[in-house]
C-alpha cells in the first residue's frame, strides 16, 4: 500500500518504550500480526499532537485484524474509519479493504460491490487493476441470482453503472440474453463514461465458444528465478505424462506454456490470456499461494479446473471453484496429526514451536485447536523469526523452567542451586542441597561441581510439534540434544531429510512425521526412470514425479470431459479419487476440491515407517512398511 508496506524492515521495539509506526510495519511485514495488533492500537489511541501517524496506525489496525481473522471486529472499525478521519489519505484505499473483509466473511455480493467501487475510487493503479480482477470474477460466478439482481439495481452511480454491466455480461454467459438487455436497456441513460459505454457495447457482440478436437491445457510454472529448477523439472514430468498419454489415446494434448517467473505480476498477466483464450479447457499451476490468489481473482468465472501442484494454504479453494488442491492442506495434516498423537500415540502434554510465518501459524494453530478439542494439554506455544538457529535463548528455556518447576514442587524442595535457565525461578542463596540429596539419586548420576539444570532429562512435554519450512531441520536437532527433553517429535513433511536425520540420528528419541504424498514408499518400475533420463537427460526427483501425477490426473478425467473446461470440472469433481507414481488425491473438504488424504510415518532406524494415513472417513493404520530403496528419487 503505497510507501505504508514496502518499508525496509528495522529491529522490533524494545520493551517498555514506546512504541514505533515502523516497528508495527515491520512485525506486519513479517506475519507477527498480534505483535503488530499491540502497536497499531496504542498508536492509534494517542492523540493527534503525538501521533501525526494517528490515521495510518487506525488503517493498519484494522488490517491486523482481518488477518488474524476477526473480520467482523475489522469491519466494524472500516466503517467508521470515514466518520473517525475525514481527510485521511487512507480513505483512497479502505473500498478495497473492505472489499477484501467481505471476501473474508463469504459475503460475494459486499465484496463485489467494494471491490467495484475500489476500481472507481482509488487513486492507486495497482490497487484498481486488483479491485477490477476481483470484481470481475466475483460478479462473474461467486454470486447468486439473488446477489446479481441486487446489485444490477443497487446505485446510477459510476459504481452502479459498472457493476450492473458485470452482472449482464454474467447473465450474458449463463444464455440469459433477455436479462442481460433488460439491465442494459434500465442503465442505457446514465452512461457517461466512455469505457463503461465501450463494454455496453461489446456485449451485443456476443462470444464465441470452440470446442477443440484437442485438449488444450495451460501450464503456469516459474521456469526462471529463484524455483526456476522447481518449475523446470516439474515441466519434465508434465511432458512426459502427456507424451505417455498420446501414446495410448487418440486423443491429442497441446501445452500452452507461460513461465511467471514467480512474480505475481506476471501470473495475473497470463491468467487474463488463459481467461481470453477459448480453446484452453484447464490450467496446471501456479505454485505459490500468493500466485493461485491472483490467479483465481482472474479465472474464477471461466469455468475451468485450476491444478494447484504445491501450494497448501487452508481454504484456496474457497477463492475459485475452480481451483483444485493437489496437496493435502496445512489444515487438514495438522488435525491428522493432532488426532494420530492424542489417539493413537496416547500423548497429553504438547509444546508447540513454530516459524511466525502464515505457514507456522496456519500449522500451529489448527494443531492446537484439535489437541484442545481431544483433551490434551498445549503447555507451551512459541514463535520464531528467520531461521531457527538458536530456540534455546527463549523457547527451550520456557520449556525446560515448566519442567524443573514441577519437579521442584513435587517434591517439595526448598532449595535448588541450578544454572541460568533458572532466571527468576529461584532465590538468590538457594544451595546445591537438593540436587545433591534428591536429583543426584533419582538420576543416578554423581554430583558435578556445580548443579546444572541441564542435567536433569525431563519428559514433562509428551510431545513437540514443529511445523518447519524447507532447509531448517540442520539447526533443530542439535539444539533438541543439547537441551536435554524426553519427548516425541511431531514434523511436517520438511522433516523428510534422510541425509540429516541419519547423520543426527542420536539426537531425538522419537519422531513421527505427517506427509502429503507417498515419496520413498512406492517402488517405481525401472523402466520409467531409464525412459525419463533417455529424454530430459536427468533422473526423476519429486517434482518429476508431481508433475507427471498433476498431468496424469488431469487426462484422466479429460477423457470423460469432451473438450469442454466446465464437464472436465465435472468430471474431476466425480471422480473420488486418483492413484498416480507418488502421489494419492482423495478429494474432499468442505468444497470437494482439497485433497484429504495425509500419510503418517515414523522414523526407525535410519529409516521411515508408514504408520498409517488419513482420508476423508478416518484414520486407518496398517502393517509397517520399510522406505524401500528408490535410487531413481533424489
Amino acid at each position: 500500500m503505497r510507501k505504508l508496506l514496502i518499508l525496509i524492515i528495522v529491529p522490533l521495539f524494545i520493551f517498555g518504550a514506546r512504541p514505533d509506526f515502523k516497528d508495527g510495519v515491520s512485525l506486519y511485514n513479517q506475519g507477527a500480526y498480534w505483535e503488530a495488533l499491540r502497536v497499531f492500537a496504542e498508536l492509534a489511541d494517542e492523540e493527534v499532537s503525538l501521533n501525526p501517524q494517528r490515521s495510518a496506525s487506525s488503517y493498519m489496525r484494522i488490517r491486523c485484524y482481518n488477518k488474524l481473522g476477526f473480520s467482523q471486529r475489522a469491519l466494524m472499525l472500516a466503517r467508521d474509519f470515514p466518520v473517525s478521519y475525514p481527510a485521511s489519505d487512507y480513505l483512497d484505499d479502505l473500498e478495497y479493504l473492505i472489499g477484501e473483509i467481505h471476501l473474508d466473511l463469504g459475503d460475494a455480493r459486499e465484496a463485489a460491490w467494494y471491490f467495484a467501487s475500489s476500481t472507481i475510487t482509488s487513486k492507486d493503479k495497482k490497487i484498481r487493476k486488483a479491485a477490477r480482477d476481483f470484481a470481475e470474477s466475483l460478479v462473474g460466478t461467486a454470486c447468486d441470482q439473488e446477489d446479481l439482481h441486487a446489485l444490477a439495481g443497487r446505485s446510477i452511480d459510476r459504481t452502479g453503472q459498472y457493476v450492473a454491466l458485470l452482472v449482464a455480461e454474467r447473465f450474458f454467459k449463463d444464455g440469459n440474453r433477455g436479462e442481460s438487455i433488460s439491465i442494459l436497456f434500465n442503465m442505457r441513460p446514465y452512461i457517461t463514461d466512455d469505457d463503461l459505454r465501450k463494454k455496453a457495447i461489446s456485449l451485443y457482440d456476443g462470444f464465441g465458444s470452440s470446442q477443440p478436437e484437442i485438449l488444450h491445457i495451460a501450464v503456469v510454472l516459474p521456469l526462471t528465478g529463484p524455483l526456476g529448477d522447481i518449475g523446470g523439472t516439474m515441466l519434465d514430468g508434465i511432458k512426459f505424462s502427456a507424451m505417455n498419454f498420446m501414446d495410448s489415446t487418440d486423443q491429442q494434448v497441446e501445452l500452452h506454456i507461460f513461465d511467471n517467473e514467480s512474480k505475481l505480476s506476471e501470473t495475473i498477466n497470463i491468467a487474463r490470456q488463459v481467461r481470453d483464450d477459448p480453446r484452453v479447457i484447464a490450467q496446471i499451476g501456479p505454485l505459490t499461494n500468493e500466485n493461485v490468489k491472483g490467479t483465481a481473482a482472474v479465472l474464477e468465472g471461466h469455468s475451468i479446473p485450476i491444478i494447484v501442484p504445491t501450494a497448501t494454504e487452508n481454504h484456496l479453494t474457497n477463492l475459485s471453484k475452480g481451483i483444485f488442491q493437489f496437496r493435502s492442506t496445512r489444515e487438514r495434516k495438522a488435525i491428522a496429526m493432532a488426532e494420530y498423537a492424542v489417539q493413537t500415540l496416547g500423548l497429553e502434554t504438547f509444546a508447540i514451536i513454530a516459524p511466525s510465518t502464515e505457514y507456522g501459524q496456519q500449522f500451529a494453530d489448527n494443531f492446537a485447536m484439535r489437541v484442545d478439542e481431544l483433551g490434551g494439554i498445549i503447555q507451551y506455544q512459541g514463535w520464531y523469526v528467520g531461521e531457527p538457529t538458536d530456540l534455546s535463548r527463549v523457547h527451550f528455556r520456557r520449556i525446560r523452567e515448566q519442567g524443573l518447576e514441577e519437579l521442584y514442587t513435587k517434591f517439595q524442595a526448598d532449595s535448588l542451586r541450578l544454572d541460568s535457565l533458572l532466571i527468576g525461578m529461584l532465590t538468590e542463596g538457594d544451595s546445591v542441597n537438593v540436587y545433591e540429596e534428591l536429583l543426584n539419586p533419582i538420576f543416578k548420576k554423581s554430583r558435578p561441581t556445580r548443579g546444572d539444570s541441564l542435567d536433569v532429562e525431563l519428559s514433562h512435554i509428551d510431545g513437540i510439534f514443529f511445523p518447519i519450512h524447507e532447509g531448517n531441520m540442520r539447526y533443530i536437532l542439535y539444539q533438541l540434544a543439547s537441551n536435554n527433553l524426553n519427548t516425541h517429535i511431531l514434523g511436517d513433511e520438511n522433516w523428510l531429510d534422510k541425509e540429516i536425520l541419519k547423520k543426527d540420528a542420536s539426537y531425538i528419541t522419537d519422531l513421527t512425521i505427517v506427509a502429503g504424498d507417498r515419496l520413498g514408499f512406492q517402488t517405481i518400475n525401472p523402466s520409467f526412470s531409464n525412459e525419463y533420463v533417455r529424454i530430459f537427460n536427468h533422473r526423476p526427483t519429486q517434482y518429476d514425479f508431481m508433475g507427471y501425477d498433476v498431468m496424469g490426473m488431469l487426462l484422466e478425467a479429460a477423457q470423460y470431459a469432451g473438450g469442454s473446461g466446465h464437464k472436465l470440472w465435472e468430471a474431476m469433481i466425480n471422480s473420488p479419487n486418483y492413484e498416480g507414481l507418488i502421489h494419492q488425491v482423495q478429494w474432499g473438504g468442505d468444497t470437494r476440491r482439497e485433497n484429504d488424504l495425509v500419510f503418517l510415518m515414523d522414523y526407525v532406524e535410519d529409516s521411515f515407517e508408514l504408520t498409517g494415513y488419513y482420508d476423508n472417513s478416518g484414520f486407518f493404520s496398517m502393517d509397517s512398511l520399510e522406505v524401500e530403496s528408490t535410487s531413481e528419487i533424489e
